[in-house]
């Protein structure tokens, strides 16, 4: 990474003939004592060290990113593990030293189109896929590239979506026709179920594996798993404003899709931890969104199901991966929960479920009853029951092996003289 350090350096240099290293370092003395307050310990460095590592990270950072900017093929300067890299909290440098950089080489008055690109390249970065066409400005002073990447990824508002009435009036329309073809539908099993048991007098016990809820709070709803389970449908939301644009309405829960990449999951992880670290200034508006992965995926097999409604690309070795990823991804966060914004939807979605699957427990222990009112209801009813399928077993394999010696008869020499 240092010899690539030093080849930007070089890059950069060749962008004109104004531009020196002696330039670079005079000008980067200045603002010396404003880069050293934005870490939070004392840099153990002279001013030279500290100056030349400014420049060499600082021409690591502009010319890695003007290389996309400018349409460049370089296969350093499109290297991934270098985007990986330059993500990392622990590596981040004060923006206004690039910002200095780029008014040498290029020039001031075309700053804020590069700043606005680089917001574009954050805005698609993340894990959501969102619409290309729309990205938010920069903010008005960039800390570094983290912050970047946060401002225009994060909304400062994102309960919005909450908001049944920004949906559009078709899609409202179409949750609504599903939601009432699947009431509709259960009214139908549940009458299918009745008149089986009021006619035939019969009644199937089945065990159901009804999860027993054990989430007490509003920090957390059921996998994606126990959630199709209770009859909320998963799909991936149209046109979403940005990652955090999550709706639930009736049984529908939408969800933006995403693309979970090494790069992407690089983001992630250093965009919590930013907002973590300002905590006393911002809302843990990401954090409740890991929050909302970790709860929806507990097994491979929800990961499956997310791919499957067409959510989540899993980018990463395996199912399994991803999985540990979206389960370890919370620890060592902390969220309020007065700054949980999805507490509401997580509430609505807790409330469905409980009423769903008390439903279902209920329709189910009521055959169950009837099953044992009717065939358990004295010890000779119990046992006509069970020689009745002790006979019903027999009859089954009596038929099998008249079947299997139909079809395959036993050869002549395995028969007795």
């Amino acid at each position: 990474m240092e010899e690539q350090k030093w080849r930007f350096l070089r890059d950069f240099l060749f962008r004109g003939d104004h531009i020196s290293v002696d330039l670079c370092l005079s000008e980067i003395r200045l603002l010396e004592q404003r880069a050293r307050l934005c870490y939070n310990e004392s840099v153990p460095l002279d001013s030279n060290r500290f100056c030349l590592i400014m420049l060499l990270d600082g021409c690591f950072v502009l010319e890695y990113f003007l290389n996309w900017y400018e349409h460049r093929s370089n296969s350093i300067g499109h290297s991934v593990f270098i985007l990986s890299d330059l993500l990392l909290l622990e590596n981040q440098i004060p923006f206004f030293v690039v910002e200095k950089l780029f008014d040498i080489s290029i020039g001031r008055d075309q700053r804020e189109d590069f700043t606005k690109y680089l917001a574009y390249i954050f805005s698609q970065a993340g894990p959501a896929v969102l619409d290309a066409s729309v990205f938010p400005d920069p903010p008005a002073e960039i800390q570094h590239l983290i912050h970047l990447g946060y401002h225009c990824s994060i909304p400062n508002d994102p309960r919005k979506p909450f908001v049944f009435s920004s949906e559009s009036f078709c899609s409202s329309m179409l949750n609504t026709i599903d939601y009432m073809l699947s009431t509709i539908n259960n009214l139908l099993l549940e009458f299918y179920l009745w008149v089986l048991t009021r006619i035939f007098r019969k009644s199937i016990s089945l065990s159901l594996p009804f999860p027993n809820p054990t989430w007490k709070r509003l920090m957390v709803i059921p996998c994606a798993t126990e959630l199709q389970n209770a009859g909320i449908k998963l799909r991936p939301k149209s046109n979403p404003d940005h990652m955090l644009d999550i709706s639930f309405h009736h049984n529908v829960l939408e969800i933006p899709r995403l693309a979970i990449t090494n790069e992407s999951k690089t983001l992630l992880v250093n965009l919590i931890a930013f907002e973590q670290s300002k905590s006393d200034e911002i809302n843990a508006n990401l954090s409740s969104f890991a929050l909302f992965l970790d709860s929806l995926v507990n097994t491979p097999n929800d990961v499956m199901i997310l791919h499957k409604c067409g959510i989540l690309n899993n980018g990463l070795g395996s199912d399994e991966e991803l999985t540990d990823f979206f389960n370890k991804i919370c620890e060592g966060m902390v969220v309020d929960e007065d700054d949980h914004f999805l507490a509401e939807l997580f509430g609505e979605v807790n409330k469905y479920c409980k009423v769903r699957w008390s439903r279902q427990r209920a329709r189910w222990n009521r055959h169950k009853t009837q099953f044992i009112d009717e065939y358990f209801r004295s010890p000779w009813t119990a046992i006509s029951l069970v020689a009745a399928v002790v006979v019903v077993l027999l009859t089954c394999v009596q038929s099998f092996f008249a079947v299997y010696a139909y079809f395959v008869p036993p050869s002549s020499g395995s028969m007795s003289p």
